[in-house]
């Protein structure tokens, strides 16, 4: 967690109000031990506030009732009584007036002190602004809620400045992707208006060019709402086959004549708890990667197991796999192992950033395994039937 920068100084209290502290001794050894209590102790500052209260009005009390006991024994021992009441009346009424002042003093200064951390707080979050989320509140030393309401805020500003870096991230990323075919199109555009009109091979290949760039766009666009979605989408949880849903998948592929083999090596029965049209979403994410990136003729595995509580899919082929240099980065947003290869396939970069937000929304996980030339190997775990 991060800290403010910045030294935290210490105030100092006005001269009267440490004359009075340590006149009124009692005060000064309560702020000691409440001090004391707020670095040692973790007690809320309801607590705090009745047992110092209540401590000063112990004194308070035993004072007095000293005073009046004390006036009484004298006057017993002087055997005369005359006067006591009307000394005890003029006394107490005066003791009452300085030990309100004692007690209201006390209670501001207690307040004072204990409130101090949030105003400290309020200064230091009027520094934090949208351009700048690097400060943090200053820890509070206190052992009380305030404690846990500064650890709680500096955590929330933590999960603001990340979601502000990815939303930034996030932008340029797509403003990069979409330049490109915007770029072509209005390239092709210009072409057209020049000399379009009168080549018909240039108006072909403008057509096309532009048709091929409009779906790029379309597809990018698609994705990037789907992913926007996907963040506060609340999956419908159910429990289903997950053997008959990959099934359906894998014959599916069959019959579109992808020119690569898909095999399927699955238990009869694998049941899981999961939304199903995005775990159906998911897996078409993984075998279509496969099928992309697998030279024609090639070969496609898909093994579902079921496996100590978790649901297993492996989606394994022999196609160009990818290199340890970027196989760190392939689940992250736009990114591409080949920027002209992925253009050519129609990959925009996003479908594996989907997979793993799918994967992870719904309880399980993704991973690879690849080598360069020889193949991948794609693991979804998904949690079993509950």
């Amino acid at each position: 967690m991060k800290k403010g920068k910045g030294k935290e100084t210490k105030k100092k209290l006005p001269v009267w109000a440490e004359v009075l502290i340590w006149v009124f001794f009692p005060i000064g050894l309560l702020r000691l031990g409440y001090r004391a209590l707020s670095k040692r102790f973790r007690m809320d500052i309801t607590t705090k506030t009745t047992l110092l209260n209540s401590v000063l009005f112990f004194f308070l009390v035993a004072g007095y009732a000293a005073f009046v006991i004390a006036n009484v024994a004298t006057a017993a021992a002087e055997n005369s009584f005359d006067g006591l009441v009307v000394r005890l009346v003029i006394t107490s009424v005066i003791i009452v007036v300085v030990y309100v002042a004692v007690f209201v003093a006390f209670c501001t200064l207690t307040s004072r002190s204990m409130l101090s951390p949030v105003r400290k707080m309020m200064e230091k979050m009027d520094e934090i602004s949208g351009e700048d989320l690097s400060e943090r509140l200053d820890p509070v030393d206190s052992q009380d809620e305030l404690t846990e309401l500064t650890d709680r805020i500096n955590a929330m500003l933590d999960d603001i400045e990340e979601s502000f870096k990815r939303q930034r991230n996030f932008v340029s990323d797509a403003s990069h992707e979409l330049r490109t075919p915007i770029s072509v199109v209005q390239g092709y555009s210009d072409l057209l208006a020049r000399w379009g009109k009168e080549d018909p091979a240039v108006l072909d290949e403008s057509i096309s060019a532009i048709r091929a760039e409009a779906a790029n766009m379309k597809a990018i666009v698609e994705q990037l709402l789907y992913l926007a979605r996907l963040g506060s989408f609340k999956p419908q949880v159910t429990e289903f086959d997950l053997a008959e849903a990959v099934r359906d998948i894998v014959d599916a592929y069959d019959m579109t004549g992808a020119r690569k083999t898909i095999n399927l090596e699955s238990e009869d029965t694998v049941t899981v708890a999961a939304d199903r049209a995005l775990t159906v979403e998911l897996i078409r994410i993984i075998t279509d990667n496969a099928i992309k990136y697998t030279r024609p003729g090639g070969r496609i595995t898909v093994r579902v197991r079921s496996r100590a509580g978790a649901a297993t899919i492996v989606v394994e082929d022999d196609g160009i796999g990818i290199s340890a240099e970027d196989l760190p980065h392939i689940f992250d947003r736009f990114y591409r192992c080949d920027k002209a290869r992925g253009r050519e396939s129609g990959s925009t970069g996003l479908g594996l950033a989907i997979a793993r937000s799918i994967a992870e929304m719904m309880g399980g996980s993704i991973s690879v395994r690849s080598e360069l030339g020889r193949g991948s190997e794609f693991t979804v775990t998904l949690p079993a039937e509950q």
